[in-house]
């Protein structure tokens, strides 16, 4: 093939990339796990939910949305949190005496002046494998109460209708991994024929 028909080819190739991505970035937005996020705490006569994203390769874990924080704000470690342990365990876990529990929580709750006193946390699991791939924690049950099994249920549903979501996050970073190698492979092609 000559070189100027490879350079054709390659810049089509750069344009559907970019088109690719462009309609990616627009979807990126994300808004059904915000308004989960936004109505996780009145749904559970709660203070605050989030939803967080486990990092397969970085073994860590980071807050997709939330109340009061913004993306990525807060990253947790699978050791010594409990969104890590619900994750690593693939089971919920209500804990209505989060002050004499030491954890990651701790941490977090100086960083962002707040103070955990009851939680429950349930997994997200992919549709494909059932594996864990994040997860909702809800915070501080108001006037003094604490969670229930009814919670759990009703967590574990909303988990269900999140799973889709959190699956197309995974796949956005896929591509965008993938469109990242094919701008290097492009870039080299190019240098490539230059010399020629």
């Amino acid at each position: 093939m000559k070189p100027n028909t490879l350079l054709q080819a390659l810049d089509e190739l750069r344009e559907k990339q970019r088109k690719i991505e462009d309609a990616w970035n627009r979807l990126g937005d994300h808004k059904l796990l915000k308004f989960f996020a936004e109505i996780l705490p009145q749904t559970l006569n709660a203070e605050r939910g989030s939803l967080f994203i486990l990092d397969p390769k970085h073994d860590n874990i980071w807050i997709k949305c939330g109340t009061g924080v913004t993306e990525a704000e807060i990253t947790v470690p699978k050791e010594g949190s409990l969104v890590g342990e619900v994750i690593s365990e693939g089971e919920c876990i209500i804990e209505n005496d989060m002050i004499d529990r030491t954890g990651t929580h701790e941490i977090v709750g100086q960083q962002v002046g707040y103070s955990t006193r009851t939680a429950i946390c349930v997994p997200v699991k992919s549709s494909a494998d059932n594996a864990v791939i994040g997860a909702i924690q809800v915070l501080n049950k108001k006037d003094g109460k604490k969670f229930t099994e009814k919670d759990k249920e009703t967590l574990e549903n909303l988990a269900f209708q999140i799973q889709m979501n959190i699956e197309h996050i995974y796949l956005r970073q896929e591509l965008r991994k993938l469109g990242d190698a094919l701008k290097s492979k492009i870039s080299q092609l190019e240098t490539r024929l230059n010399k020629s």
